[in-house]
């Protein structure tokens, strides 16, 4: 039985609400099948996952993420690895999500600006800057409930090939 997403919670509804508002429209959600329901990032069925839910914006997606005492490295502070992960994700989800097609990243750089501070709510926005072929160059970018930058980072993404 498939297992209903995450809820978004309060804070997280009312930047959805935001950026709709700013947009003009309700963001239809991204989602994909089963088949990576034990996902870290984003699966439904893993119980120590972010349970990163996808909305579809123009050229990209975004996903808001609230870090608890979990997600920190140092006191209070989310966990730069994890920062990365968020922005990983929200990247090769796009390209999974509007293609079927599993995109894994084949080189990432990032810079942190500013610290995510444990129980901030944050949005996690991408957009596809090039394709080629098999490849995609992306950029994603974390940011503060107030707009600025926490961080951002750009990729070069490899579709999956079939042998």
């Amino acid at each position: 039985m498939k297992k209903e997403p995450y809820p978004l919670n309060d804070k997280e509804k009312a930047l959805l609400k935001k950026e709709e508002e700013k947009l003009g429209h309700p963001l239809k959600e991204l989602t994909g099948g089963p088949a990576y329901s034990m996902c870290f990032a984003c699966g439904n069925e893993n119980p120590l996952g972010l349970h990163l839910r996808f909305f579809s914006i123009p050229g990209g997606c975004l996903a808001f993420f609230t870090p608890s005492h979990e997600h920190q490295s140092y006191n209070d502070r989310m966990h730069g690895g994890l920062i990365m992960t968020l922005m990983d994700e929200v990247m090769g989800n796009y390209l999974f999500l509007n293609t079927g097609i599993p995109a894994y990243t084949g080189k990432m750089e990032s810079r942190f600006r500013s610290p995510v501070l444990i129980g901030e709510t944050i949005k996690v926005i991408c957009h596809e800057v090039k394709r080629k072929g098999p490849l995609s160059v992306m950029e994603a970018k974390v940011l503060h409930e107030d707009g600025t930058v926490a961080a951002e980072a750009t990729s070069h993404m490899m579709f999956e090939q079939e042998h």
